[in-house]
């Protein structure tokens, strides 16, 4: 170990200690902390965009330019750069989640597109307007709720007319899902199966269909 000051520029010139950052300054050069249970961002991770398919995923829930869509759970908004484009600068995305952290992330990195919307919410209050969505996203979020009907049947209020849910995760986590959504009163109108890992289920109230 070298004694303090014995370090030398070639001009014979002690090397000077780098001078402390402003707390604000610092916090901004600290790398992110790492999140779990907030997804990802595409194009991060080669592994995950493979097995998540963002693509496939935005194509098959056949969204048109002008609609509103919400991503409940959006965490990172692994889709949502992807959903504002299908919906256009006439639509709107709003995304929502409990996570501080993420949500900051997330706000910073739509700060260009004026589509998108980031909001805060409780853990079992969607925090959605009635009768505003033609789609709401749940993508591998559903697992988080303390009570999946009473979740699924505060969203049917939020729906327009001929809305639908969209919920995608884990193949093994399906048959709890479905289960609940019949229970909230809602009938799978659809399904893709593309995915490698994932099921994607397009839901709808019963009533409505």
């Amino acid at each position: 170990m070298l004694a303090a000051g014995g370090c030398r520029s070639e001009g014979g010139e002690g090397k000077r200690p780098e001078p402390a950052l402003p707390p604000a300054e610092a916090a901004a050069k600290a790398p992110p902390s790492e999140l779990h249970g907030v997804g990802g961002v595409e194009g991060e991770r080669a592994a995950y965009d493979e097995s998540r398919q963002p693509a496939k995923v935005i194509a098959a829930l056949g969204l048109a330019p002008g609609q509103r869509v919400a991503d409940v759970g959006a965490g990172l908004g692994y889709f949502i750069p992807r959903l504002s484009d299908a919906v256009g600068p006439a639509g709107q995305v709003v995304a929502t989640d409990i996570n501080d952290e993420a949500l900051a992330r997330l706000r910073a990195r739509m700060a260009e597109r004026k589509n998108v919307v980031v909001r805060k919410v409780g853990p079992d209050e969607p925090g959605l307007e009635p009768g505003a969505y033609d789609l709401i996203l749940l993508s591998e979020v559903d697992h988080f709720l303390s009570d999946r009907v009473a979740y699924l049947t505060k969203l049917r209020s939020a729906l327009t007319p001929n809305g639908r849910i969209a919920v995608t995760h884990l193949r093994a986590l399906r048959p709890p899902l479905v289960a609940a959504a019949e229970d909230a009163g809602y009938s799978v109108v659809s399904e893709y199966e593309g995915l490698p890992n994932h099921y994607l289920l397009l839901l709808q109230p019963s009533s409505s269909r």
